[in-house]
């Protein structure tokens, strides 16, 4: 798939300068990587306790 390299290249060449930065940093990066997987969690989590109680609901 040449779309799919093509992009993880394009990331890796324009995210390459702020990993470096972020890597004198580990805090930061611990809790960015937390806030990006709470979010992530959030929305998953909200969408399959919607979807449970619109199928609960019989009217």
């Amino acid at each position: 798939m040449p779309g799919t390299a093509i992009g993880i290249f394009m990331i890796d060449f324009i995210l390459r300068p702020f990993a470096r930065v972020l890597e004198k940093w580990p805090d930061t990066i611990m809790v960015l990587l937390l806030v990006v997987y709470g979010i992530i969690g959030y929305i998953v989590w909200k969408s399959a306790y919607e979807s449970e109680q619109k199928q609960a609901a019989p009217y």
